[in-house]
């Protein structure tokens, strides 16, 4: 699939729920409450099932499954979406998590066809770790880790730059990419959701800052589809990564569109529009009449400035 811009688009962001069993400062309200054994009112493992194949179908070869405000291993028919993303011909395949459950399910979703997995981990101290997720425990994380490690899984440890509560932690991070195979992305603080009401003081110019460190240099970041710009330290082991969506730094060389938990098509993460695919489902014809035409239409900026969601009949 190909926008009115050029740009191939080839990797599907899929949220399959937006229950989470982390409560964090800039995603949750403290009192989330969720119905019992909610997982998904409106897309059921069928429908999921039918977007990751027709996507497949239409030219989509990177799949990563992700939160979209909820913790993806919650879901009980993950260990069977990656086994069908697989069986669809994705070999690329990605789960971005709290980490809370890797260190029982790491080795499973191996098995299922994973290959990926970016565990977002805002702080390396425990009373900190607590007070960002309210209700986590880091230990859990960390060999959450070390087991996805030991499978053989790619790992990404996700980090969101936060000032005054971790900016004084970017090195211990970074001694994590000098001494393990892992990249350690560092993500600019951003002002939307339940961060809007700590942006103005929790935002600062991380990239700057990653790059005034001693020992930093930038090195070519040739990973398809990557949004990060890459760092390393001489003799490290793994890479330090700054993603910055507010200056759109990634905008022109973008290649992912993005299903939300209830089935809305975002052709952009930051875009203030959203394209209804529930009139798609089980439908494969009408489905491919109409995908090329609504990928498209992709922005060719993100609007996380003025983020405002409007959903579209298409």
């Amino acid at each position: 699939m190909i926008d009115r811009y050029g740009r191939v688009i080839d990797c599907l962001k899929i949220a399959i729920t937006d229950k989470c069993n982390l409560q964090c400062v800039y995603c949750k309200k403290a009192d989330t409450k969720y119905k019992p054994n909610y997982i998904n009112d409106v897309l059921n493992p069928e429908d999921i099932k039918f977007l990751i194949k027709v996507f497949s179908e239409n030219g989509i070869k990177r799949i990563k499954f992700v939160g979209g405000g909820g913790e993806p291993t919650l879901h009980p028919n993950l260990p069977e979406f990656i086994k069908y993303a697989k069986e669809c011909g994705i070999r690329d395949i990605s789960l971005t998590t709290n980490g809370t459950t890797l260190s029982r399910n790491a080795r499973l979703f191996k098995e299922c066809g994973l290959t990926n997995v970016n565990v977002s981990v805002d702080s390396l101290k425990q009373y900190k770790y607590r007070a960002v997720t309210r209700v986590g425990n880091l230990n859990e994380v960390l060999t959450g880790i070390d087991n996805c490690l030991r499978v053989g899984l790619n790992v990404k440890i996700n980090c969101v730059a936060i000032k005054d509560f971790n900016d004084n932690e970017l090195v211990d991070f970074i001694q994590i990419s000098r001494r393990i195979p892992i990249d350690v992305r560092f993500i600019e603080f951003m002002p939307y959701g339940e961060a809007k009401e700590i942006y103005k003081r929790g935002h600062y110019d991380i990239k700057s800052t990653i790059e005034s460190l001693p020992g930093i240099e930038a090195i070519e970041n040739r990973d398809k589809g990557s949004i990060a710009t890459y760092y390393k330290v001489k003799g490290s082991k793994g890479r330090i990564g700054v993603i910055t969506p507010m200056n759109c730094s990634f905008c022109d060389k973008c290649d992912k569109i993005n299903i939300t938990h209830d089935g809305m098509l975002r052709l952009c993460t930051h875009s203030k529009n959203e394209i209804d695919l529930k009139p798609f489902l089980q439908k494969p014809y009408l489905f491919n009449e109409n995908i090329k035409k609504i990928i498209s239409a992709k922005p060719r900026h993100n609007t996380l400035i003025k983020r405002q969601f409007v959903k579209n009949n298409y």
